[in-house]
């Protein structure tokens, strides 16, 4: 069965090293899981390295059979028939029959750049197959308010599956979350209902959301929401935005706390309120002063002020604005263009590097 697990990584500097280029290259495919070694002299001595750079883009006409390939690697047919399915599952690789009953193992279509044309190809078609239900499964139209931008980006991650029959009678959303690899290396059961929880909760949520409002309601570990959070993230599919629907709540508590710390001439002078206009601070500091000050009328006096404005103010005063998560866009359309925007990047980026390597070597 098909199954790719894209992973994005900075273009290589080192453009006529054929080494570091494939290296790259099996990284980006998800095809070495360790990288501590990735840019050193051991990266090019690993039997996957090898088989592609002496064997397979050495003689990309020629087709060779197990048992030469694994003399000529040293490894034993085992480990080499471990390697060769994980790159026939990419259809990097194609087999023919070839002498006495071996198959022939060459590079699809003959040539490197060929081989991710047709793969970048499927991967698009895959891509959108699996995600046309994000528009029915996305009830909520939440629009990012201005100023939202997205915090901290995470590098591109994704497992790209062709459909595969269900397990235990689960649906298509679930299917899909477990194709692409949102449930985690090692996923439990657990572990599976809370993804499933979160991203339910983000296909039916109007605004981001947070943390601590997961935590508090399926009474799981800050970290292990995150990670679950993350793991959307790196997919392309949601994005951590500032709370900024909290944004004058989070004020007025910093204004009446530093008030009542240090009282009306600090906000004045180092708390920022010289920065606003004449008026709003003339309002705050008056309801200050009378006790009638609450999170209605913050709401109310800086209505005309610029959240960029109101973000700079509570900064100066201390306070610190939650973040949240919410789906990429407005539709479940936009959630699939992100998605297929940022793996386009990455084909982008494989196919010059196939075509740098076919020259080197």
């Amino acid at each position: 069965m098909f199954s790719v697990r894209l992973e994005e990584h900075p273009a290589p500097s080192a453009q006529s090293d054929a080494d570091i280029l494939l290296g790259w290259l099996l990284d980006t495919l998800g095809l070495v899981r360790r990288r501590s070694d990735a840019l050193t002299v051991a990266a090019s001595q690993r039997p996957l390295h090898r088989l592609l750079r002496e064997h397979l883009l050495a003689e990309p006409g020629v087709g060779r059979d197990a048992a030469y390939l694994a003399d000529a690697l040293g490894i034993s047919a085992t480990a080499l028939h471990h390697h060769l399915n994980r790159l026939h599952a990419l259809r990097l690789v194609s087999s023919s029959g070839g002498e006495a009953g071996w198959k022939a193992h060459h590079l699809r279509s003959g040539s490197l750049s060929g081989a991710i044309e047709l793969l970048s190809a499927e991967i698009r078609a895959i891509l959108t197959l699996r995600l046309r239900p994000l528009s029915e499964w996305r009830t909520a139209n939440s629009p990012a308010p201005e100023g939202a931008t997205e915090v901290e980006r995470l590098p591109f991650r994704l497992i790209i599956s062709e459909s595969a029959p269900v397990v235990d009678d689960e649906d298509e959303l679930n299917a899909l979350l477990r194709d692409f690899g949102l449930f985690g290396e090692r996923p439990g059961k657990s572990a599976d209902g809370l993804t499933r929880l979160a991203f339910e909760r983000l296909l039916q949520s109007e605004r981001p959301f947070s943390l601590d409002e997961g935590v508090n309601e399926w009474e799981v570990t800050r970290p292990r929401l995150q990670r679950t959070f993350d793991r959307m993230r790196s997919a392309g599919m949601v994005e951590r935005v500032p709370r900024l629907d909290r944004l004058t709540v989070i004020l007025w508590d910093a204004i009446t706390s530093q008030h009542g710390r240090r009282g009306a001439d600090w906000l004045a002078g180092r708390g920022g309120f010289g920065r606003l206009p004449d008026k709003v601070a003339e309002r705050v500091q008056r309801a200050l002063a009378k006790g009638d000050f609450d999170s209605e009328r913050c709401a109310e006096y800086f209505s005309d002020v610029s959240v960029e404005e109101q973000m700079l103010l509570l900064n100066l005063l201390g306070g610190r604005l939650p973040h949240g998560y919410r789906l990429v866009g407005e539709t479940g359309e936009d959630v699939a263009t992100e998605v297929m925007l940022r793996t386009e990047r990455v084909l982008s980026r494989l196919a010059t590097v196939a075509q740098n390597l076919e020259e080197l070597l």
